[in-house]
């Protein structure tokens, strides 16, 4: 079974905040075995702790390539992305049960609708908030290498971050590791709030970083929904939609138009409406998670599937099987980084 990280995952008590040293380093892995053992077979399937989650859960080995493709995060809408249709990989996993069956009628994958990987884990190794928690953190609007969030006026909104009551203090913000590289916490540092990120979604332990940081708090929120949203929920920390949502800018995307982001190209009006009931829902603070929201919230993390781990792992070692081909690939493109770069260390010394 896979345990969390031995060492300390975070650089102390997030209330402090990190230093720019701290942020950037934790942005980026330190070493090759970060990002697991095994070679990874779709980004999709491994990235944020995916891989080393499904592996817990199922028993599937940490050194062997896991052949299928999965939801990105946790999202509301059930568009099937050219990523995942494209995919040579039969086998689609995702936590939205709409989506599973989209992706077996309209595309042919063999799509199962499974519950998130991180649920799993979390209750075995992050059972729940630390009893003296206190606070709020705030999950800054993210950017990606093709989105851009835009705040009407950053200074409003970080002045009404200043403003939150007296037991909703200290604030302290969380950056994704994107905006960490792009240098926003050098932006946001005039602010005067402590800054800490769970660093790289590509390392094995951005599970445990994620889960050790929102323990420590009573409060989360942030002006948007996003997989955050989901998974405070769904571990007990009370989350609040706070400050004007930021206009998304999207500029090439092979997937959705560039300009100002739609709804409508992400889902359908069934999925835009079951969108607005959960911003309704999150609109207030509270001092927990109201069994409405964690009702909402667990259909959104497929809480409701059916599928057991054991039936999980006979489909992954089943695809595994059909695809051997592809897995030496991996095996010998993993041998060739590897062999390059112990040559390009041994050039440096």
């Amino acid at each position: 079974m896979l345990r969390p990280a031995s060492q300390p995952l975070l650089p102390r008590d997030a209330h402090t905040g990190f230093s720019d040293e701290e942020l950037l380093r934790l942005s980026r892995l330190q070493r090759r075995t970060d990002a697991g053992l095994a070679p990874w077979a779709t980004w999709e399937a491994e990235n944020s702790s995916f891989g080393r989650t499904l592996r817990e859960w199922t028993g599937y080995p940490s050194w062997l390539p896991l052949c299928a493709i999965s939801d990105h995060g946790v999202h509301w809408e059930s568009r099937c992305w050219p990523n995942e249709i494209e995919s040579p990989y039969k086998l689609f996993l995702t936590w939205n049960a709409k989506k599973a069956r989209l992706m077996r009628e309209q595309h042919g994958k063999q799509a199962l609708h499974i519950p998130h990987p991180w649920i799993a884990y979390r209750k075995a190794h992050h059972p729940g908030p630390d009893p003296q928690r206190s606070g709020t953190v705030v999950y800054f609007t993210h950017s990606n290498v093709t989105t851009t969030p835009v705040f009407e006026s950053l200074d409003a909104y970080m002045q009404s971050l200043h403003d939150l009551p007296a037991h909703m203090q200290p604030v302290v913000i969380c950056l994704s590791f994107h905006d960490v590289l792009k240098g926003m916490h050098t932006r946001l540092r005039p602010y005067g709030f402590p800054i800490v990120t769970a660093g790289t979604t590509n390392s094995q332990t951005f599970v445990d970083r994620f889960y050790e940081i929102a323990r420590q708090f009573r409060h989360a929120c942030s002006p948007n929904i996003g997989s955050h949203t989901h998974y405070l929920v769904e571990a007990g920390v009370a989350f609040f939609l706070y400050g004007p949502a930021p206009t998304y800018v999207i500029k090439g995307s092979r997937a959705v138009r560039d300009g100002e982001q739609d709804l409508r190209d992400y889902g359908d009006e069934e999925d835009i409406q079951r969108y607005i009931a959960l911003q309704r829902l999150l609109s207030s603070p509270a001092e927990e998670p109201s069994p409405a929201q964690q009702a909402e919230v667990g259909r959104y993390l497929g809480l409701d599937s059916n599928v057991s781990s054991d039936e999980l792992s006979s489909h992954l070692y089943s695809s595994l099987q059909s695809n051997l081909p592809r897995v030496a690939s991996l095996y010998a493109q993993k041998a060739i980084r590897l062999v390059r770069h112990i040559g390009a260390d041994l050039l440096r010394k």
